[in-house]
């Protein structure tokens, strides 16, 4: 009896994992976010003091918890609800997953094509930190920055294989509507 319980429960939380694992984009929830960036970017542009609450640290700027984050800090949360709602979408924090996984996605295709090697960066890291002519500030400065550069590469460039996948054919038009072309 003691067995059948305990596999029970074994059972019961194998299944909640996958119920709790990141879905996959979709191509529906890729062409929402398409028809919907229009409308929100030019809320978000309205709102003053919104571009004052972002992360202090880069790498948490890029997380739909910060997003959010902001929204919430600067008071704006319930208005970016209401036109985020307005647009088919069931709360900021859908959207802002969904944007994420965008924009992960995108970038991870974008370092695939361009080939970044993490090892290269590295290599250059290095030569940095034994260059002794470049003057122990300006190492410093420049240290920080590629590993905080290298930093936000590792953690954009994982997306998924069936993010980028879904998000490939609605390329062209995701750059230019964020105008990175």
């Amino acid at each position: 009896m003691l067995w059948i319980k305990n596999s029970a429960i074994v059972l019961l939380l194998f299944i909640a994992s996958f119920a709790n694992a990141e879905q996959t984009l979709t191509g529906k929830q890729i062409q929402q976010w398409l028809n919907s960036i229009d409308a929100i970017q030019q809320w978000a542009e309205k709102q003053e003091g919104l571009d004052d609450k972002m992360p202090e640290n880069t790498n948490e700027m890029f997380s739909a918890e910060a997003m959010v984050a902001q929204l919430k800090a600067a008071g704006l949360y319930n208005d970016a609800k209401n036109i985020i709602q307005d647009n088919g979408f069931d709360s900021p924090e859908q959207w802002a997953d969904i944007q994420m996984k965008i924009i992960k996605a995108m970038i991870s295709l974008e370092m695939d094509k361009e080939n970044v090697n993490a090892k290269e960066i590295q290599a250059q890291l290095d030569q940095i930190k034994n260059n002794p002519s470049i003057p122990a500030e300006q190492k410093e400065m420049m240290i920080n920055m590629m590993q905080s550069s290298m930093s936000m590469m590792e953690q954009m460039s994982n997306a998924p294989e069936a993010d980028k996948a879904a998000l490939k054919p609605f390329l062209p038009q995701i750059k230019k509507k964020l105008d990175t072309e």
